[in-house]
């Protein structure tokens, strides 16, 4: 399993076609929960604590997205994506909250020991999702995995870090121009930031998930080369039900 290279250049393509492919079901899953977490802005300490939480509830249902299409497979409606992710919100936050403590007291401490956390434990939100571990099993799971891949992924992560940047400060940049030519620039900033949240956040996740794939199924395409017409995206399939076409 970890004998194969990780490649970079595969990592990065693989997320780019995911992005592509998957764009409005992506984006549409990530703007419901952030419109939501826009109206809470206003209150500092609530708004932390909402964003928090729904941005871990829509990275959740991202892996979902992404297993679908790996698996070939009709992917669920938004709301299927959303319950399956509130069933491990719990393990979820967890992973969130260790990781997160640990990588900024890691960044704190000159940087380098933040970073090497951030890449060890850079699957452990998709180990949550598809392998059902708990938090610190998905951890130290997420650690052997990456174990003989660490500056592969290092820079996988830095093109992420990068490009989601850089993606975030187009953004702001153009909403913050739009917004000084409107009688609402409150309304704009906020629907400007919804969307970049929504822009951003897929790209991010997709890439992680790519590397899941590629650390625990290195002989496997991650994604399917038949063409397939999907179901809608609002559309709850059940489980052997038929699909409506787009």
């Amino acid at each position: 399993m970890g004998s194969k290279p990780l490649e970079v250049t595969g990592v990065l393509k693989d997320t780019l076609r995911l992005y592509k492919t998957l764009f409005l079901r992506s984006f549409l899953t990530g703007f419901v929960v952030f419109a939501v977490l826009g109206i809470f802005q206003r209150y500092a300490l609530m708004a932390a604590m909402m964003a928090f939480i729904g941005t871990t509830l829509v990275q959740g249902a991202l892996v979902e997205v992404v297993d679908s299409e790996h698996r070939g497979e009709p992917a669920a409606g938004i709301g299927a994506l959303y319950r399956t992710s509130w069933s491990r919100l719990g393990p979820l936050l967890a992973v969130s909250l260790l990781t997160g403590f640990g990588v900024g007291l890691g960044l704190l401490l000159l940087i380098v020991p933040g970073v090497i956390l951030a890449v060890r434990w850079a699957v452990a939100t998709p180990i949550v999702m598809l392998e059902g571990l708990g938090a610190r099993a998905a951890m130290r799971r997420s650690e052997e995995l990456v174990r003989g891949h660490g500056k592969d992924v290092f820079r996988v992560l830095l093109n992420i870090w990068v490009r989601t940047g850089l993606a975030w400060i187009a953004c702001t940049l153009l909403v913050g121009a739009v917004a000084a030519g409107t009688s609402h620039p409150a309304l704009t900033i906020w629907f400007g930031g919804v969307l970049a949240s929504a822009f951003v956040t897929p790209y991010a996740a997709h890439a992680l998930n790519v590397v899941y794939y590629r650390l625990t199924q290195p002989d496997q395409p991650v994604l399917p080369e038949p063409d397939r017409q999907w179901g809608s995206i609002w559309h709850d399939q059940d489980a052997g039900g038929d699909s409506t076409t787009a």
